[in-house]
């Protein structure tokens, strides 16, 4: 669904009151007042909150598309890719700061099976893209081949959560994509296999 600037407008409010409010406080009325206009005008754009936050998960999963496009378009090996990828979300997230907090609040979607079916594609979109990355490496000798991919993909999306997790507690007052940078290199370091030239 290609939106309107109108409907653009509603879809970033909605991100500034989820990430200012929970999504306790997510409704259609909540957000008439953010935009202060009426939840007539805001029905005539969207049909309800549901399809609010089916755009929002749009909006989120059209990062990812133009990321793993990019990627597409490199001769990075294989853990180059995955590492470009992950690097990428911390970047997002860093810069799209209310967006972080909204995705980040991901409970609400498992009341709603519309919502739920749609985050589950977008992790597995996230969970096929590393883990084929991961399983290359491993072809290629650079990972340990003992290692299960869907274990070191948990161990990487866990660990990244808790360090977003951390920011957000703290008022992101330290540098996320340093952070993950850091994280990340470690992560390499237990997982590799040296290279004896």
């Amino acid at each position: 669904m290609e939106l309107t600037q109108r409907q653009e407008d509603i879809l970033q409010a909605a991100i500034s009151l989820i990430a200012r409010e929970g999504f306790k406080h997510f409704t259609v009325k909540n957000m008439a007042k953010e935009l202060k206009t009426s939840e007539a005008e805001l029905y005539r754009h969207f049909t309800g909150k549901e399809q609010v936050i089916e755009a929002i998960l749009n909006y989120f999963d059209s990062f990812t598309d133009l990321i793993l496009v990019e990627i597409e378009d490199t001769e990075l090996e294989p853990l180059e890719k995955a590492h470009r990828f992950i690097m990428d979300r911390y970047q997002l997230f860093s810069v799209q700061n209310e967006l972080t907090m909204a995705m980040f609040s991901l409970e609400m979607f498992y009341y709603d099976r519309g919502s739920n079916q749609r985050v589950s594609w977008i992790v597995d979109k996230h969970r096929n893209f590393i883990i084929s990355c991961l399983q290359e490496a491993q072809a290629q000798g650079a990972i340990d081949p003992r290692h299960d991919p869907m274990q070191l993909f948990q161990i990487i999306v866990g660990s990244t959560r808790f360090v977003i997790a951390q920011w957000n507690a703290c008022g992101q007052k330290f540098d996320l994509v340093e952070e993950g940078e850091k994280l990340l290199h470690s992560i390499w370091d237990l997982i590799v296999v040296p290279d004896e030239t």
